[in-house]
Parts: structure tokens; sequence; C-alpha cells
């Protein structure tokens, strides 16, 4: 195996078959093979699956650590940066989540998955829209109680206590959200047709509805709406189209079939979220919960502060945490913007800003808005399905530059 090359990597073809990993790692359920002692969480198909890769990609000397065009960069370097977090974590007396660094090796190798990949986009588009009407279909029979899902507790039945809101093929309603938003974004590369656009536009509505997730449902509408305004592709007859459509459909979905969800989402006060995470984060003296102004809009909220304000805590107990964080000492942390601060520090945040830069406006809008009230990437899912769209964004990139060069 080579250190460097200037080359393009060998295709995944040669050593691994391409459609089987990408519908593997997609609609496998998550089951439990070997469960690990302490969590929920075991040993899964899909972590063979990249073992299984990492050893086929290794064992070929002609494949390269790291080559000049290797799509994933921003990626590689923030992964490794948290590896010098860590260490650094453990120097001062922390005691890390090993199994939390295993799953940081596993995203490693799925860079390498996607850096070798060479599959026809339309076959991708194929499988995307496949994943997305599957998903409907269960979400429909889940809604209506037929049939449960699977998550890290294993398998629920529809009548079970746990059982709350439709999950379609992911492990919960917020991972169903984020990778039905994440497919959107692919499309729309993908698709040329707006007809289509929009019907995989209002399913993914229906999706954020019916799961709940109000973080969800205002970080992608906003998205598509900063994406629709500052589009100079779509013609202005379109864009007054697209806003009315979205319009009628806000408000039919809203009065005449999930007005409590939308009643949710208009009745926060802004002014009084911040005042939470104030008095939880920054003074460290959350109010009771006893206290709080309306349960059903602000509770789920204040256990995220409740959480936070621990997590900031141990942050601030020594000058090194604050410019390294504390590693991968905890699991969850309910939003990736708190993860990102208290694992890595000053010096992660800064450098994950750095590596953002040539983000897509829309996509920078849509992980900012959700990441700030769930921790996205804790989900090898949500992970997989962003790189499948930040794959498709390279390759339509590549393509388009080699014909302006091939039309100069």
């Amino acid at each position: 195996m080579k250190i460097v090359s200037h080359q393009e990597p060998t295709s995944s073809k040669d050593y691994f078959p391409s459609l089987f990993f990408l519908g593997v790692m997609m609609f496998i359920p998550k089951i439990d093979i070997v469960p690990i002692a302490g969590y929920w969480q075991g040993i899964r198909i899909e972590d063979l699956l990249i073992l299984s890769f990492f050893i086929v990609f290794i064992g070929n000397s002609q494949n390269y650590i790291y080559h000049r065009d290797f799509k994933f960069k921003n990626f590689l370097i923030f992964f490794i940066y948290i590896f010098i977090s860590n260490f650094v974590a453990v120097f001062s007396g922390i005691e890390i989540k090993i199994i939390m660094l295993i799953r940081l090796f596993e995203y490693i190798v799925l860079l390498y998955f996607f850096d070798n990949l060479k599959i026809d986009l339309s076959k991708i588009k194929k499988i995307l829209y496949l994943y997305l009407f599957i998903s409907l279909f269960v979400v429909i029979l889940q809604y209506y109680e037929f049939v449960g899902n699977f998550s890290s507790l294993g398998y629920q039945s529809a009548d079970d206590m746990i059982w709350v809101r439709a999950m379609g093929l992911t492990g919960g309603p917020w991972e169903l959200g984020i990778v039905s938003s994440i497919i959107f974004f692919t499309l729309l590369e993908l698709e040329k047709d707006l007809k289509k656009i929009f019907v995989v536009f209002f399913i993914v509505n229906l999706f954020l509805i019916l799961t709940g997730g109000r973080a969800n449902f205002l970080a992608f509408n906003l998205a598509c709406l900063v994406l629709l305004l500052f589009n100079k592709n779509i013609k202005f007859s379109s864009k007054s189209i697209f806003l009315v459509l979205i319009f009628l459909l806000t408000f039919i979905l809203g009065k005449f079939v999930f007005s409590d969800f939308i009643e949710k989402i208009v009745s926060i006060d802004i002014s009084y979220l911040y005042f939470l995470f104030k008095e939880g984060v920054l003074k460290q003296n959350l109010p009771p919960m006893d206290d709080l102004i309306d349960y059903k809009v602000y509770l789920s909220f204040w256990y995220r502060v409740e959480g936070w304000s621990l997590f900031i805590n141990e942050l601030t107990e020594k000058n090194i945490n604050l410019l390294f964080g504390i590693g991968l000492k905890h699991i969850y942390y309910d939003s990736l913007l708190i993860r990102i601060l208290v694992s890595t520090g000053f010096f992660g945040v800064i450098l994950i800003l750095f590596l953002s830069f040539k983000l897509k406006l829309y996509l920078f809008i849509f992980f900012l808005l959700s990441g700030s009230f769930l921790d996205l990437f804790i989900s090898m899912k949500i992970f997989f399905f962003t790189l499948i769209m930040l794959y498709v964004h390279k390759q339509i990139s590549i393509k388009n530059e080699k014909n302006i060069n091939n039309f100069q």
C-alpha cells in the first residue's frame, strides 16, 4: 500500500461490489449481531461490512492513503484533528470512549470508499428514489400502527410504549428527517424535472411533520427558501410558483391536517429560548422544569439545555480543555454545535468554520440550524447519506469543469 499519489485512485469495482455496499449501508435496519456490554448499540452488519472493505483496501498495493485529488480532504483533516484533541484529552487525565474512536475510524474508512467509488450518477439517482418511496410506504404503515421499527433498542412493535413517531427505514424520527432532507438536496442536483423535485419536496415535508422534528422542519424549509431565492438558474416565474405552492402546502397541512405540529412551531418564543439557554448554559442556573411557561413547546429544549450546561461546565474546568476540548468523553450531546465545541475546543470550532467555507450556503444553513438541536453525525446513516450527497456534488462539479474546458 502506497502513501501518496498524484494519480486517480483505483476504481472501487476492482476490490468491492460498490452497489452491494451502498444498498446494505442504506437499507439495512439496526440489528445487533454481537452485543456490547454497557451500550445500546452492539456490533452490526454495517460494522462488519466496513471492516471487510478496509481489509480489502489495505491489501491492495495499488491503493493510496492519500492523493492530490482526494474528494473528502476537509473531513479527513478534521478527523485527524479529532484524534489529536483526544490525545490531548487523555494526556490531561480525561477518560474517553474507545467505542467513539472506533466509530471515527469507520467514518474515515467510508471516506476512502466514496473516494474510490465509480458508479454512474443515474444509478445513484434510482437508488435514492427507491429508498425514498420505500421509506414512504413504511412510514404510512408505521403511522397507522401496522408495523413497528428497528432502533438502537432493537425491534419495537407498533404498540410498544416507547413507540411514538414514524421512523421509516432509519433508527429514529430525527434520523429520518435529516436523511430525507439530504436525499432531497442530492436529487436536486440530479433531477431536471421540476415536477418530480416538488413531489420529493412534499414527501420530505410529510416525513418532517410525521416525525415531529421542529428543528428539522425549520432547517430544511429555510435552506430550501434560501436556495430558491438566490439560485440564478431558476426563473423568477418558477420561483413565484414554488413560493405559492410552498405557502399553500404549509397552510393546508397546518390548518386541516397537522395543526398541532404547526402550532408548536408558531408558538415558539425565540427570546424565551435564549433566556433558557443563557440561564442554563452561560450562568449554570437553569430554572426548574416546573417553571416552564409551556411544557408542550419547551420541555424538549429544557432537557437539552440541562445536558449542555453539564458539558460546558466540564469544558471550562481547565484552560487546555477550552483550547482542545475534552475529546470523545460522551456519546450523546443532542447538538452537533455543542459536540464540536466541547469535544474539540476553540481550535476545533475555528478549524470546522475554515473547512466549511466552500460549503454551499443553503447546506451551511441546513446543517447549522438542524445541528443546533440535533447531534447529527453520531448517526452513521446520516453521515453515509451526507457522503453520498457530497460525492454527487463533487462528480457534477468535475463534469461541469470538463465541459467548460472542452468548450474552450
